[in-house]
Order: structure tokens, then C-alpha cells, then sequence
């Protein structure tokens, strides 16, 4: 495996976070003592925000999935003891509470010296980027919401995220009646311009240009929506060199196009989700993970509860040497019942089951693994790599 240089920059990333430490009266350091170290080895470290963290707000959305989508401003501390750098908040969360609780996240996140992206107190805010320079490499991030309520999307004057909406159509694939349709997502063409432009000016002071997407279908296994690669390949096409994607609580397949890497989706990584507190009255009980999948949780599991599949997480590593990315990978990450992330060494059988189910929806994509240590490197044509790498992964190794 090759190690990084002094020249080189490391960086790593996550998909979702939703620290409750201090809500629980749990120390706010123990979501992440398993994961911090790794986490501070990057020069750069990337994290999805999806509370807010605020205790002011009214509930705009009362649906069972959002009345959880606030947590005790004290709970920021998680974010920095693990070492985050840059946060995007931009989901469909980031309005569970109405603008305050959206500005008063904004507002703690940069109290802590952490860079905020996706949102603000109106579009122009909410697209701007953060750049982040080590050692004379300046890196910049963007960051998008596909999953939006109404009203979650900021405007001229309105606090929100920056949105890229998409439109859903429905067609016949089979005569028999009630069959599954085929389902057709189209982004709006203006938002994708916008994204694109954004990446454009971000490339001119930027060496390297990462997009963060909220993205795809919640709960349903390796399935991306249509929408999906046709705003990933677009953003690498205007100049990205990276798409950080999350959202869907499951990890999805990895696509190189163009010798970039769209990360479909990370998978949870410290999701604390507190399905086991009953929500306040007026809130509609729809649970959308179970119309799709069926699973029986455990006592002691209701911190984290859901199909196995759901315990299963990655972390991104790039090394940006020469201000351009030499080389793509990612960590296998297990996620434990109490929602806390945890990283499986190669002989750890929870690497191989994570590695399995990833590499299955890799190669529907056409793209190959390789196995280096502890980590699993991507390979990318023209090769991105600067190592000597293992034989390509093969089904069952």
C-alpha cells in the first residue's frame, strides 16, 4: 500500500451524521472514539450534517422521519473532537424547524471553526463555496439537495439549501395490471446550469473541486434514480474531480467517468436516529424503510435498528499530490446498534461482508476494486494511482 508522502494531502470523507450525544446526557466525544484517530490523519476531513443544532424552530414537516431532525446546539462538539473540517448541511432535513433552527446551525458550526456548505440565508450564501488550503493545494467544496420537502430550497431573500430538484414520471413496463412501473426523474435543467456554473467559478480558485450531493432512494438496496448519473456526470464535466454522495442510509455503488470518482452514496456513518422516543402529538407515523424492506429489530437495537445492510458504511480517502487527486479509496466502516462507526481491519470478517456487498454493486457500474491493507482502492482509466496495486478483486476473495 502506499503510504502518503509529506507532500501529499490527505483527505477523507463520510455521508450522514446526526450527533445526540448531549440530548442522551452521554458524553459527546464517545459517538466517535472509535473513528477519530483515522478521521484526524486527513489534512482535510468532510462530514453530512442531518440535525440542526438549535433548540429554537417549529416543526415544518410532520412527518414521523423529520420530528427528530433537531439536537442540543452542544452536540457540535462530537463533530469537532472527530476532527471534521467541512460540513455540508444542505438535506432534507435542513429545514425540519424553519429558518431559525437552519441559521442558528450555521451560526455554531462557524462558532467552531467549521466550514459550512449547501445552506445559508439565501441562495447566494447557500451555493457559495468553502475552500480549504494545506500546504499551497487549495481545495473547494460545493454541496446539493435533491430531497426536498417544500420551502426547503433557498431563494433571494429565504434561508434554505441549494436545491437541484427533480421531477418524477411514472410509465407502463408490463401489461399486467399493478405491475411496478418504470419510474423517470428528470432534474430541472435551470438548477443543473446553476451547479455547473458554481463548479466553473469554484474550478478558477480551486486546484481540486468536490461536490457533495444529497441524493438517490432511501432504503432500497444498490437502486440509483435515473437523475442520478446524469447530474453526477454533468458535474464532473463542468470540472469536478470528485462527488461525495449520501443520503439513502445504505452504501451504493461507486461509478469513474471520465477518470472521476461519484461516490453514489457513503451510507449512514454516526446516524443516531431515536425511533425508540415517541414524537410529539400530530406527527404522522409513515416509516418508509419498512414498506420497502422487512426486518425484525432486536432489544437493545433501537438506537440503530434496520436490515443488516444498514450497518455497513465507507469512509473516502483521497491523495492529492500535485494539486490533482493521484488516488481514489475507500475504509470499510461497521456501524454498531448503539449508531456508533466503527473500522474493521482486513482480517476482520465484517471488511469482507462490507467489501462483498460493495464490490456486487460495483461491478453493475463496470468499476474494480483492489484490496491494499486496510483499504480498497478504486481503479480509474487512465489510472489515478501512483502505487504498485494488488490483483483486481475477484467474487469471493
Amino acid at each position: 500500500m502506499r503510504n502518503p508522502s509529506e507532500n501529499d494531502i490527505v483527505f477523507h470523507g463520510v455521508g450522514d451524521v446526526s450527533p445526540r450525544r448531549v440530548d442522551y446526557g452521554e458524553p459527546p466525544e464517545s459517538l466517535f472514539a472509535a473513528v477519530h484517530q483515522k478521521i484526524k490523519e486527513a489534512d482535510i476531513a468532510f462530514c453530512q450534517l442531518e440535525s440542526n443544532l438549535s433548540t429554537r424552530g417549529c416543526l415544518q414537516y410532520r412527518n414521523h422521519t423529520t420530528w427528530y431532525g433537531r439536537a442540543h446546539p452542544d452536540n457540535v462538539k462530537s463533530l469537532v473532537f472527530a476532527g471534521f473540517h467541512v460540513v455540508s448541511h444542505a438535506s432534507n432535513h435542513c429545514f425540519d424547524y424553519g429558518p431559525d433552527s437552519l441559521l442558528d446551525t450555521v451560526d455554531v458550526l462557524r462558532s467552531n471553526n467549521l466550514q459550512i456548505i449547501g445552506v445559508g440565508r439565501d441562495l447566494a450564501e447557500a451555493r457559495k463555496p468553502a475552500i480549504v488550503e494545506r500546504r499551497g493545494t487549495r481545495v473547494g467544496f460545493l454541496a446539493y439537495n435533491s430531497l426536498l420537502p417544500v420551502e426547503f430550497e433557498a431563494r433571494e431573500g429565504k434561508p434554505g439549501c441549494a436545491a437541484i430538484r427533480v421531477s418524477t414520471y411514472y410509465e407502463s413496463q408490463d401489461f399486467g395490471a399493478g405491475m411496478p412501473p418504470r419510474i423517470v426523474t428528470i432534474p430541472f435543467e435551470e438548477d443543473v446550469r446553476a451547479m455547473e456554473e458554481d463548479i466553473r467559478n469554484l474550478r478558477k480558485q480551486a486546484d481540486v473541486v468536490a461536490v457533495s450531493m444529497h441524493w438517490g432512494l432511501h432504503h432500497i438496496p444498490g437502486t440509483l434514480a435515473m437523475y442520478q448519473p446524469v447530474v453526477g456526470r454533468r458535474a464532473v464535466e463542468a470540472g469536478a474531480d470528485l462527488i461525495i454522495g449520501h443520503h439513502p442510509h445504505l452504501i451504493k455503488g461507486i461509478e469513474v467517468y471520465r477518470g472521476k470518482v461519484i461516490f453514489y452514496s457513503l451510507g449512514n456513518f454516526a446516524q443516531e436516529t431515536p425511533h425508540h422516543v415517541k414524537p410529539p402529538p400530530g406527527v404522522y407515523a409513515a416509516r418508509t424503510s419498512k414498506v420497502h424492506r422487512r426486518w425484525k429489530d432486536e432489544p437493545g437495537n433501537e438506537r440503530y435498528s434496520g436490515p443488516r445492510d444498514k450497518s455497513y458504511s465507507m469512509m473516502a480517502k483521497c491523495l492529492i499530490h500535485g494539486g490533482t487527486i493521484r488516488r481514489v479509496s475507500f475504509l470499510p466502516v461497521w456501524i454498531n446498534r448503539q449508531a456508533e462507526p466503527e473500522l474493521p481491519e482486513r482480517s476482520d470478517p465484517r471488511f469482507d461482508e462490507v467489501l462483498a456487498y460493495e464490490n456486487d454493486w460495483c461491478e453493475e457500474l463496470g468499476t474494480r476494486l483492489r484490496v491494499e491493507g486496510n483499504e480498497v482502492v478504486i481503479e480509474t482509466s487512465p489510472p489515478l494511482n501512483m502505487g504498485d496495486l494488488s490483483p483486481p478483486l475477484k467474487k469471493g476473495d
